[in-house]
């Protein structure tokens, strides 16, 4: 291999700020990518747990789930309280 075959040659300090900027852009659009799969996910998940009908009695704990939240949450199997302690246990 002759010297320099393995280098990329930049005219000037712009080009070099460009091709910076161009990876930040890239790198931007990755974790964006990421971040709309991560939501379409979710999504995915709370459709398919609203086809399941809302439990009157939390699986967890046994005490009423209020209809209010039944309805806010199609598909709720939990109280708010035991919801809450299994996300943050996740």
């Amino acid at each position: 291999m002759a010297f320099g075959d393995d280098k990329v040659m930049i005219d000037n300090k712009d080009d070099f700020q460009y091709n910076n900027e161009e990876e930040a852009e890239m790198a931007q659009l990755h974790s964006l990518h990421i971040h709309m799969n991560a939501v379409a996910d979710v999504q995915r998940k709370l459709a398919k747990q609203a086809e399941k009908p809302s439990a009157k009695i939390c699986e967890e704990c046994g005490d009423d789930i209020p209809e209010a939240r039944q309805k806010a949450m199609p598909g709720v199997q939990h109280c708010v309280y035991c919801q809450e302690l299994l996300e943050r246990n996740r």
